[in-house]
């Protein structure tokens, strides 16, 4: 079965990130089932994108398991990995129609990279956005090459090197949500069905490609250095010790102490 699910609702398509079991989290499969349903998703009469994620959280970031599991790999494995990731960022960012995220419970790492990729964010008073890498002796890399266009540098380096977890109040302070609500999913479809009726398709399309060429006119080599960065920080010592104290204790190292 697909990881992740689409519900096509007249111009409004949601994007479910179907992975529940593991708070949605970031697995190969996943990455390779929403890059094919972005690509899916501009068929028939489809004006904008609802990305979503079903059970309690909307994407815990990286999946873990898997990132310990592949810490060996070839180099070019890692890279190719990295390099898919990339592209499903840089598929979000460039999609000609509306993309909203609906965010609820947990957006940790990669996961609130995706909301960060969307052009609107709608939270529930609960969620949480946490870019913890740092804290795992992993980098933020690829959220790093687009977070500019929705934060200030200053705040950026905050949010990576300090991180915490912001609730959706001050998620939407900083600028990472523009609304919060009890009922994320309603309101991110509403939004985007009276952003279309109120914008032309092709008005849509233009502005946001002038607006991210402006905002990140480097995204292509940036993306492309991220991915470089990423691959090579999973096989770094620290990275290893960081995840697999994690996945044992379900606690960050304290990096003061001798592993």
């Amino acid at each position: 079965m697909p990881l992740v699910r689409v519900h096509r609702r007249g111009v409004v398509t949601v994007l479910e990130l179907s992975r529940p079991e593991t708070g949605n989290a970031l697995a190969s499969r996943l990455v390779a089932d929403l890059t094919s349903a972005l690509a899916a998703a501009h068929e028939g009469e489809t004006r904008a994108l609802v990305l979503a994620g079903s059970g309690r959280h909307f994407c815990t970031g990286a999946d873990l398991r898997e990132l310990s599991a592949g810490a060996d790999a070839p180099e070019e494995e890692r890279a190719a990995d990295a390099d898919r990731l990339a592209a499903l960022y840089a598929a979000l960012l460039r999609c000609p129609l509306l993309t909203v995220a609906a965010v609820q419970g947990a957006a940790f790492g990669g996961g609130a990279g995706l909301a960060a990729a969307c052009d609107l964010v709608v939270a529930s008073p609960e969620a949480r956005l946490q870019f913890s890498e740092v804290r795992l002796g992993f980098v933020p890399a690829l959220v790093a090459a687009f977070l500019p266009r929705r934060v200030s540098p200053a705040t950026l380096a905050r949010l990576v090197l300090d991180p915490h977890p912001l609730d959706a109040q001050a998620a939407l302070a900083v600028g990472l949500v523009d609304r919060v609500t009890d009922d994320p999913l309603g309101t991110a479809e509403a939004w985007a069905k009276e952003v279309c009726r109120k914008a032309s398709p092709s008005a849509i399309a233009e502005s946001k490609r002038l607006l991210l060429a402006f905002a990140l006119p480097g995204l292509d080599q940036h993306l492309a250095e991220a991915a470089r960065a990423n691959a090579r920080q999973r096989v770094h010592p620290e990275c290893r010790r960081g995840v697999m104290e994690f996945l044992a204790k379900r606690t960050f190292p304290d990096w003061l102490e001798e592993a």
